[in-house]
């Protein structure tokens, strides 16, 4: 069996069999990748510590051809995810970013601006950074990579550069448009903080951001994203109810 090795995050873990993890991992090279660790579940140190949720790793392992769980031999822990821990929407937060990974990052395909992403979301978060702009901004981001958001310069009909200020998106098509091409059915219109918002976010890393997407902007990209994934975020609504958003 080859060895592999690579930087890695970790997403998610749980029990298998009586001593050991399986733990989900997102890497550059490879995307998602699900790992057993051996004994770890019986281990206080070295390994153990590395698999902790939502850490930073550098890994090497072994994949068997045709196999859906490859097997960890060594993993180094490179940044903690103890810095989350005392901080409760800080934490949820993070495990939006690790489910929205889960979703758009399938098994056996590179990610390496995904983990580029996921790895600024977490380290913003481990440095004070705010809860509900980092969700507004993973959720807007794992959607320009996955192809699905809409470009909000020019109008997706004509190709006209749109001006700045309010947007308006035809939903059906899933495009901004011009005033020429303005829908009379399935229309969103996103007023000028949030346009400027999403303008800004997709050029700017999260310390520019002032403060989370103002609406309509945020129920449009988990719109836009359960229409993509066919799926919903758990974490999502557990952050929201702690923020009171």
């Amino acid at each position: 069996m080859p060895q592999h090795l690579d930087d890695a995050i970790v997403l998610t873990r749980y029990g298998f069999q009586e001593r050991d993890w399986v733990v989900v991992l997102l890497t550059p090279r490879a995307g998602q990748v699900r790992l057993v660790a051996r004994r770890a579940r019986s281990l206080r140190g070295g390994v153990a510590q590395a698999m902790e949720p939502l850490a930073l790793v550098r890994i090497s392992y072994f994949e068997k051809p045709g196999s859906e769980l490859g097997t960890l031999r060594e993993a180094v822990l490179r940044r903690s995810s103890f810095a989350l821990a005392g901080r409760p929407a800080a934490w949820a937060a993070a495990q939006v970013v690790a489910e929205l990974a889960l979703q758009y990052c399938p098994p056996g395909q590179a990610a390496a601006e995904q983990f580029r992403l996921v790895d600024h979301c977490l380290e913003y978060l481990g440095s004070g950074g705010d809860a509900m702009t980092t969700a507004h901004y993973a959720e807007l981001w794992f959607l320009r990579l996955g192809g699905v958001l809409p470009v909000p310069d020019r109008c997706g009909r004509c190709e006209r550069q749109l001006p700045t200020g309010p947007l308006v998106a035809d939903t059906a098509e899933r495009v901004f448009v011009c005033p020429d091409h303005r829908p009379l059915v399935a229309l969103l219109e996103l007023p000028e903080p949030a346009a400027r918002w999403l303008r800004q976010a997709l050029r700017s890393r999260l310390e520019a951001l002032a403060g989370p997407a103002p609406p309509p902007l945020p129920a449009w990209l988990s719109g836009l994203r359960r229409q993509f994934t066919e799926r919903d975020l758990a974490s999502l609504g557990y952050l929201q109810s702690l923020v009171g958003s």
